[in-house]
Order: C-alpha cells, then structure tokens, then sequence
C-alpha cells in the first residue's frame, strides 16, 4: 500500500518497516534518514504523480500522502517549512485529502497530521519512541509483544470497522482526523488543529448555497488531478453528481471514464443506469466484473491492504479495482462521504429521538447489536466503551452538537473512507469533500433537511433520500434528473414526496420481505451459500476463530448453522468480521 512511514527509527528497523508495506511493481519509495530520525513515503510514482510529494532540505524533510488544494500548498517546500513552524495556523488553511509528516532532524521532533475528515489513515505508536505509518503492519515490525486490543474486536464485530483512535493491536493509536502530534525530546502531544461550527443554519437560502459550496469544491478536487481519471458510477446520486461536476472539468484530463460493477444490490439495474449516466455526461464507460473466483484469491490481501479492520463484506464493492483493465485509470474517484455529509447518515431520529448521545452513536453506527456482539466475546467488554470514550472526549456541551462532533471526528475517516484503502494500493485516489467550506456548510445542515423515517415503522423504514441530495443531482444539468434513481426508482427531476412514495414501493418492501435489496440478502450472504471455494475458505476461518479463547465458538458455529439453513443472513453481519479478524490475527499476531 502506499503512504508515510518512519519516526525514531533507522537503519535496518526502518527498512523492515518499509517492506512490511505491501508493493506494487510502479511504486517509488523515498527515504530521509539522518542521526536517529527517519522519514518515508511510498507512492504511485508517475501514474499519480499529484497525488504524493516530498521535499528535504539541510536539516528539514516532510512527505505529503494525497493531494492537497491551493496553489500556496502545491510548493512542497513552503508547506514543509510552515508546518514545522506553526502546525495549526497552517493546516487550518489546507483542503484536500492527506496524512503528513515532516522532521526537523537537527531538533529530533517531528509533525503529523491528518486531513480534515481523516480520511488517509496515520497509524502511530510510542512504545520504543515514535514509530508512525499508514500501515499498521508497518508498525508491528518494531513493538517487542504486541497484543489484541479486544475492544477493537468488539469494534470490527459491531459495526465492520473500528471506531475512535482503536486498532487491532494495544498501543498502536489512529491519529484523529484534523489532528497534529507532535514529538520532541522522547513526549508527544496531541491537539485537533480545526472543527467545523454545528449550529445549525436558517433553511432559507441553505441549499442553493451548498450547491455553490460543492461546485466550488469539486473544482477545487479538479485541480489536484491530471492523466487518465476515472470515476465509480452507478444507479446512485452522489456518483453521478461528482462525475457530473468533474466533467465540466474535464479538459484538465487525458481522459475521464466511468466504471461499474453488478452490486447494491445485484440485479438492481445499477449497470444499465450508470452507462445511461455516462453517455449523458459524454463519457467512457466500463463494466468491472465482481464474482466470487475473482475475490477468493485476493481475499487475504484485501484484509492485510485494510490491517485487519474492516470487515471483508465491506471491502467487496472496491475489490472491483483488482479487476480493472489493464489500460485503466491512472486516478479513481468514489462518491463516498457524499450522502453522509447531505444528512443521509445521521437522520432526524438520531438527532431527536434517541436517549443519549452514546445511543445516538450505536442507533446510527452499528450494524450488529450490542447483545450480539457481547453473546460471541467471551471476554468482559461493553461494546458501547468506544462510544462513551468518543462522547467524553468531546469539548461540546449540547446532545445535538456531541453527536454531530463524534459523527465527524470517526463516521468518514473510520467508517466512509475506510475501505479506499484497499483502491489506494491499485490507483491514485482523491476525497473531494475533504474540503474546509463544504465540510463546514455540512456540519450545520437543518435537522429538517436530514434523512427521515416512515410514520409507524418504529425508525425502520427511512424516506430513501434526502432533500439537499436532490437538490445536488437537479443542479448538476446534464441530464442528471432524468435519470431514474436507484434506491427509489423514481427521476431526481420528481418531487421529494414522489421519492419517498418510491423508495417505499421498491426498497423498503422488499427489505420486508427479505429479498435481495438493502437490508436483505447481500452478495456475501449469497456467495458463501453458493460457492464452493470461498464457503471452504470462510469455513477454515470460522474453525479457527472458534478456537480463539476470547471468542465463543458455540455461537459462531450456531450463526453459521442458521446463515447455510436459510434461516437468516449472518454473513454480511457479524460473520464476515469475524473471519476477517482470523484471516488477519493468523499473518500478523499469531506466534
């Protein structure tokens, strides 16, 4: 994988770190070293070449992982120089996605720091000095016994991720989005450098002053690529929004292209919509194959690229960047964190009907329950510790404002953007919402304008869209509106009303009923039913995480007994955590 590395570590400690992070044949490495201080970077090279940057001057060196906006930061050397003098007045000013660090050797002190919604990863931890990296494998090569945080487990099983500063592995820290360490004479310190403001604003003018902020962003995004660029289309809104926008900027690129694959959910017409986006918008277009013989033999890699936390079911949709052709592009963009940050995540009940704003947290970010979770651990962990720590570390005072704090500093870094990871190995990447006044004017969204939920159905069954995710799509032109949404079947161009009369028709029944549309069956839950290869794979793993002493191999075996019945689909649930863990433990904890 690509990204930063180094700390208080030299010599052959630090190429052992170096080579822990996974290689590709076209990566480039650079390596500062000096008394005992190092610095690294591992990138794409020529294929994204604005994607990455490095400088080092007589006593000073920095490496930048991602792509940051603003002609005053693309002069590496600049950026270098003031991030070391005044970190926080600095990063203030910088959008874009990316995770830093620069060392002034002469003083042995170094400064990391991640992007605004932390979505490059950096890994850090201070057992033997500092050692930091965008790997936590990277990491291992130098602690003397590293162990199992069972609290990060209890994370992975409860929602497919981990949550607040947690890895798999005691002591070794995720550095908080928007954040700076800084280390110096053997102590480290810690500070959040921004955060937006969460009032919330007037709905007069709101929407047409998002689609203002979010054209301005994307053409900001615009300028932070060049070659062959390509996006993930589907049936979706935030995918053909984003291409919509960049397409109006495409004559800065080689070329720009969409690519799509069969999935959420199968059989959905995602395909057929995506194509007919993509000819409206004069593109390219792709179909990316995603199947079961395809992902067997990259499931393991998958798992390592992720270091173990995310849930393999998760990581399925961008698997479909091993698949790409040969000739594909040199740059890939997603439009993940779109919906979250037009209020399609934290809905109105989880600002107003939840009890706490620690029930706020797991109503709106657990996939699996908390008496699930504690029925298969064995071991005395609350899997509600993670959320309680989050809600205390916050400086906000009111519910609404505690809950918006913790959904920003975790949802995108640790949850949206999580499994990019797994893309960043194979292409350049870009988030283009990691941007200071789109975040902002998100952060602040009306409650009313977050996603809300049928009368009667208990919070079960949402509206399917939100209004400030089709105010975007009409905006967009192009034909953006014409095209029949997935999720609700209905045109953008239709009323909000309309779509969630759609949504309710097609989805929500559907879910009900328990057929393949979201909330039902999932292409993992079908493939280990179905496919002899990988139900043998899983089926291995599952063995072995019965036999983990944390771990209660009763009630795998049980949830596996009910998943092949028919009886429920546990797959895409906890199961797919659970082997994702033993996959990982087995490469990287065990003896």
């Amino acid at each position: 994988m690509t990204g930063v590395l180094g700390g208080t570590v030299t010599g052959e400690p630090f190429r052992a770190m170096t080579e822990a992070i996974q290689f590709e044949p076209w990566y480039e490495t650079e390596r500062f070293e000096e008394g005992e201080s190092s610095l690294g970077l591992v990138h794409h090279g020529e294929r994204d070449p604005l994607g990455s940057a490095a400088w080092e001057g007589e006593s000073r060196a920095g490496v930048v992982h991602g792509a940051l906006v603003g002609r005053e930061h693309t002069n590496t050397e600049n950026l270098v120089e003031r991030v070391l003098d005044s970190p926080h007045e600095t990063l203030r000013e910088v959008d874009g996605p990316f995770a830093l660090a620069c060392v002034d050797f002469d003083a042995e002190r170094f400064v990391l720091a991640t992007d605004k919604l932390g979505t490059r990863p950096c890994y850090y931890t201070l057992e033997n000095g500092l050692a930091f990296g965008s790997s936590v494998a990277a990491l291992l090569t130098g602690l003397d016994d590293p162990q199992l945080d069972e609290q990060g487990v209890s994370d992975l099983l409860m929602m497919s991720g981990l949550w607040g500063e947690r890895t798999l592995v005691e002591g070794v820290r995720a550095l908080a989005p928007a954040s700076v360490l800084e280390y110096e004479d053997g102590e480290a310190s810690i500070e959040r450098y921004w955060k937006p403001d969460y009032e919330s604003a007037p709905t007069d003018g709101y929407i047409d002053d998002l689609v203002d902020v979010f054209g301005a962003a994307m053409a900001d995004a615009a300028t932070t690529m060049d070659g062959d660029v390509g996006v993930w289309l589907s049936g979706g809104l935030d995918s053909r929004t984003l291409a919509a926008e960049l397409a109006g900027h495409s004559d800065e690129f080689d070329s720009f292209r969409a690519y799509t694959y069969d999935a959420n959910p199968r059989g959905g017409g995602n395909p057929e919509l995506a194509a007919d986006i993509a000819d409206r918008l004069d593109m390219g277009f792709s179909e990316v194959e995603i199947s079961p013989d395809r992902f067997v033999p990259i499931l393991d890699d998958a798992i390592d690229r992720t270091d173990g936390m995310v849930g393999w079911a998760t990581l399925l949709p961008l698997s479909a960047t091993y698949n790409l052709p040969e000739a594909n592009a040199d740059v890939m963009l997603e439009g993940a964190g779109q919906g979250g940050l037009m209020g399609h995540h934290v809905r109105r009940r989880h600002i107003e009907r939840c009890d706490s704003a620690v029930d706020s947290l797991y109503r709106s970010e657990a996939g699996a329950s908390r008496e699930r979770v504690r029925s298969l651990m064995t071991t005395d962990v609350d899997p509600l510790d993670s959320f309680r720590e989050t809600v205390a570390g916050s400086d906000e005072t009111q519910r609404k404002k505690v809950i918006l704090d913790a959904h920003f500093a975790n949802h995108y870094g640790r949850g949206e953007y999580a499994s990019t990871r797994l893309a960043q190995t194979k292409t350049g990447v870009r988030a283009p919402i990691v941007h200071g006044d789109l975040i902002q004017h998100a952060a602040r969204l009306p409650t009313t304008y977050r996603m809300g939920t049928i009368p009667l159905t208990n919070g079960y069954v949402p509206h399917g869209v939100t209004k400030p995710k089709l105010a975007l799509t009409r905006a967009a032109g192009k034909g953006m509106g014409d095209v029949r949404y997935e999720r609700t079947g209905v045109a953008p161009k239709h009323s909000y009303p309309v779509h969630v009369g759609g949504f309710v028709a097609t989805t929500s029944l559907g879910r009900l009923r328990s057929s393949t549309t979201y909330g039902g069956q999932r292409l993992p839950d079908i493939w280990y039913r179905r496919h002899d290869s990988l139900r043998d794979r899983l089926d291995d793993l599952l063995a072995g995480a019965c036999e983990r002493s944390f771990l209660n191999g009763d009630e795998i075996r049980r949830l596996r007994r009910e998943h092949l019945a028919g009886e429920a689909n546990h797959m895409s649930g906890v199961l797919s955590p659970v082997t994702t863990l033993e996959s990982w433990l087995r490469r990287h904890l065990d003896p």
